[in-house]
């Protein structure tokens, strides 16, 4: 989800965590443990 020019890559309660577009470059590394959203979160970036 795109919000204010960021992308929302992951919420808990209240607080919401941002990739801002013009920070990122092709480097990166997307981990954790089964079921945790990797997948998800690398589609969202994708878009």
């Amino acid at each position: 989800m795109i919000k204010d020019g960021k992308i929302l890559i992951g919420k808990a309660g209240e607080k919401e965590i941002f990739m801002i577009p013009s920070q990122m470059n092709r480097h990166g590394l997307i981990a954790g443990a089964s079921g945790t959203g990797k997948t998800v979160t690398l589609k969202v970036i994708a878009e």
